[in-house]
């Protein structure tokens, strides 16, 4: 064989080496993982939101207002209020809930709601605000409600449902 025909038989075998390498395939395996935090009962803060014009007068339905705060790391959203029992918020006061035997007000039991609260929403520099929030409709005056029930405030418990969202 020729120096010359030795030199292009060494260059092919280069180029066909060097082509056979750029088609190599890697496959490069492994294992990954994640933690699953452990589940607890979403913990909200409800607090009644006194300072809204009164709309409750003998006849009338007017609404609850609150606000809602959420220490979790995730958005919650909550799909139903169940209501209790109203009360004066000054427990002295002559007017209640019922009065000397007559209901002064009523509630309805559960509403559907659809309210999202963010994460960390009202914990606080640099989080979301609490969010406030509103069940119109939620408690009624009735036509019988005593004179003492004048620019009262009621407290009304709130059990809220709902589910991280």
């Amino acid at each position: 064989m020729s120096r010359r025909a030795g030199a292009i038989l060494g260059a092919l075998l280069l180029l066909i080496v060097g082509t056979t390498v750029a088609y190599a395939n890697l496959v490069v395996r492994g294992i990954g993982f994640g933690t699953a935090r452990t589940t607890a009962a979403v913990s909200l803060t409800v607090t009644a939101d006194t300072g809204q014009a009164a709309d409750l007068y003998p006849g009338a339905a007017g609404a609850i207002y609150f606000t809602i705060a959420n220490p979790n790391p995730y958005p919650v959203t909550l799909t139903s209020a169940i209501l209790g029992t109203p009360h004066n918020q000054n427990g002295a006061a002559a007017c209640q809930a019922s009065t000397n035997g007559t209901t002064n007000l009523t509630v309805t039991a559960a509403i559907a709601i659809n309210v999202t609260v963010p994460a960390k929403a009202g914990t606080g520099i640099g989080n979301p605000a609490a969010v406030s929030a509103s069940v119109p409709g939620a408690i009624q005056m009735t036509m019988q409600a005593d004179p003492s029930c004048q620019s009262q405030v009621f407290l009304v418990p709130v059990t809220l449902s709902g589910a991280s969202s």
